[in-house]
């Protein structure tokens, strides 16, 4: 349970872990005209980071920008790292939603291992590239994603993943382990993990051609190998 507005405590074995929280909107736009304000303002938003930086994007920048008050502004992101983190949240949806919709438009020549290749590629990719656009606020994202998946704090939203389900049925006369639920929840925590122990500790292997091929042939070996009778 949060704190505050900015830490969540958690306790272990009597152990406290205090973790601060990525920053995020004051409250959610209900109204069309409303879910439109905040719509334009993320827009405005990535169009400044994407093309001028992050040390561009200001209040006063966005108001400009964008064309809305600053007090509008600030009755939905109450700090410029909460608009962002709203950002990285569409950036994280659009990924999924790419990665899935190339996997059904492979061609019926593809394999499994390309599927993998082709998803983790992507993956890493987009890291690396929210690591461009603002390196600590991505760093604490991460930080706070594994807590999530580890089940130490609580998310107020959870993001189930398709992506996994989408690949295995995809390519299901290729997946020959008997226990597929099994073998499916490693894939998901080997995608989910490994990639954000990258961008927290080697950030410099993201682009590696010889990363996404040696995480491409584990997760590959962990789908195809077959059970012993």
């Amino acid at each position: 349970m949060p704190d505050n507005e900015g830490t969540v405590a958690s306790s272990r074995s009597n152990d406290s872990i205090l973790v601060e929280l990525p920053a995020r909107p004051r409250k959610q736009p209900k109204q069309a005209r409303s879910v439109a304000l905040v719509d334009a303002l993320k827009i405005a938003g990535r169009e400044i980071l994407e093309g001028e930086g992050r040390e561009a994007l200001s209040i006063y920048r966005l108001s400009d920008y964008s064309g809305v008050a600053i007090s509008s502004i600030y009755e939905y992101f109450p700090t410029i790292d909460s608009l962002i983190g709203a950002i990285f949240e569409d950036y994280r949806a659009d990924t999924r939603e790419q990665v899935i919709a190339s996997i059904h438009a492979l061609p019926d020549t593809a394999s499994l291992y390309d599927g993998i290749e082709m998803l983790l590629r992507t993956g890493l990719t987009a890291l690396h590239r929210w690591l461009q656009v603002d390196s600590e606020l991505s760093i604490k994202s991460a930080y706070y994603g594994e807590l999530v998946r580890l089940d130490i704090v609580k998310p107020e939203r959870f993001w189930i993943s398709r992506v996994i389900p989408a690949l295995v049925q995809r390519f299901s006369d290729q997946v020959l382990v008997r226990d597929r639920e099994k073998a499916g929840f490693l894939a998901y925590q080997a995608v989910t993990a490994l990639p954000r122990a990258l961008m927290i500790e080697k950030p410099q292997y993201l682009l590696d051609d010889d990363t996404v091929r040696l995480l491409t042939r584990m997760l590959h070996a962990l789908l195809t190998t077959a059970d012993p009778e």
